[in-house]
């Protein structure tokens, strides 16, 4: 039987970003980070489209930088506007809702449509408003692509020994690169993520949730939620139980 070779999302690479002068983000081209990209990543993006700039700040110290419309500063440091991060968390976020809405049938909100300076698609003498929804999806995210510089690459894992095809960029960060990737998965594959019941996020579940019972990512996971969502059904349940003893006596 021929093992398994995944399709992987690659490590999040990116110049570490060391301080928030005003509107402006300041990263260092000689501090590089490395994390694992978390499942509910493309979440947390998509949430500063409405955030402050000091919520902006620290998912950046968190992730590093996107570099994008940088200017250089002394010391081979560098830095970005804070709007347009948060510019390109509204795009994500009009996106990725505009394509759930898509695998129900439905061609999205005036408001998403606004936020990618688009009107609302209709339908024509050619092409139904979903697929012309559908076309206008496609090529947004085909923009992003060239904008990330997405790319696949071919490696040796040698731990796992095999070959992967992991998708990376030809660009000193791959924190963009990432969330398109993540953004593409999101809108592909509807079936393929679960909402948290601790904190309602999407994210990729290591197996099919059963139906009727709770299901927590892994950051709910390791943050005890399951075991406090546990205790509170617990209390509850004996709550119910008192009652009815009480309505008997």
């Amino acid at each position: 039987m021929r093992k398994e070779r995944p399709v992987q999302t690659a490590s999040v690479f990116a110049p570490k970003v060391v301080s928030l002068e005003g509107d402006y983000l300041v990263w260092d081209a000689n501090q590089p980070s490395t994390k694992r990209p978390s499942p509910v990543l493309l979440d947390e993006f998509s949430g500063l489209a409405e955030a402050m700039a000091e919520q902006i700040f620290e998912f950046a110290r968190k992730w590093g930088a996107l570099v994008i419309k940088t200017t250089a500063m002394p010391g081979s440091r560098f830095r970005e506007p804070v709007a347009a991060w948060r510019d390109l968390a509204i795009r994500f976020r009009a996106l990725h809702r505009i394509g759930v809405d898509l695998n129900c049938g439905k061609v999205g909100t005036v408001e998403d449509w606004k936020a990618l300076r688009l009107e609302l698609p209709v339908r024509n003498k050619s092409y139904s408003a979903v697929e012309e929804a559908r076309f206008a999806v496609m090529s947004n995210v085909g923009r992003l692509v060239r904008e990330a510089g997405l790319h696949p690459r071919l490696y040796w894992d040698k731990p796992a020994k095999q070959w992967r095809i992991d998708f990376d960029t030809f660009s000193r960060t791959n924190l963009l690169a990432v969330l398109v990737l993540r953004l593409m998965i999101a809108i592909a594959d509807k079936d393929g993520f679960a909402i948290c019941s601790g904190c309602q996020k999407s994210y990729p579940p290591e197996r099919q949730p059963s139906t009727g019972r709770r299901n927590y990512c892994p950051t709910c996971r390791e943050s005890g939620i399951p075991y406090r969502d546990s205790k509170r059904e617990q209390r509850r349940r004996n709550r119910e139980a008192d009652t009815k003893t009480t309505k008997r006596k």
